[in-house]
């Protein structure tokens, strides 16, 4: 019976391998999609908040909705990218790229920009893995 389990597990000759640092990337984007996503969430419903109590202050208060949504849609791409080529698709590339390089253009921060030019790199470094 052992014997049965260990052959039922084992990868077929035909199918491809994710390489190591790949998957890293891929959980490590997951992780930070994940939580921008949250971020995302949590200042959509804030700024819905602050946009109800700021009608009664004298000064005009930002919501920070657009951003908001903006940072939504390009977390959701960014995960969307990572998703694919966890799949070992080549377009999860191209969109995880355009994702991040627009928020990078949007400036949200020079961290930010550091850490996703670092991803964006080493995917690309990757790429010949992806089909």
């Amino acid at each position: 019976m052992e014997e049965q389990n260990v052959q039922a597990s084992a990868p077929t000759e035909g199918a491809k391998q994710r390489p190591t640092f790949l998957t890293v990337l891929c959980i490590l984007t997951f992780i930070g999609s994940g939580l921008g996503l949250l971020f995302g969430l949590i200042g959509l419903f804030a700024a819905g908040a602050i946009e109800s109590v700021g009608q009664y202050l004298p000064v005009g208060v930002d919501s920070g909705l657009f951003k908001s949504i903006i940072l939504l849609i390009l977390m959701a791409g960014s995960l969307y990218g990572a998703i694919l080529m966890w799949k070992l698709q080549k377009l999860g590339f191209y969109i995880y790229v355009a994702a991040n390089v627009i928020l990078l253009i949007l400036g949200f921060s020079i961290w930010s920009l550091l850490f996703t030019a670092l991803f964006i790199v080493l995917y690309g470094l990757n790429l010949k893995h992806l089909e």
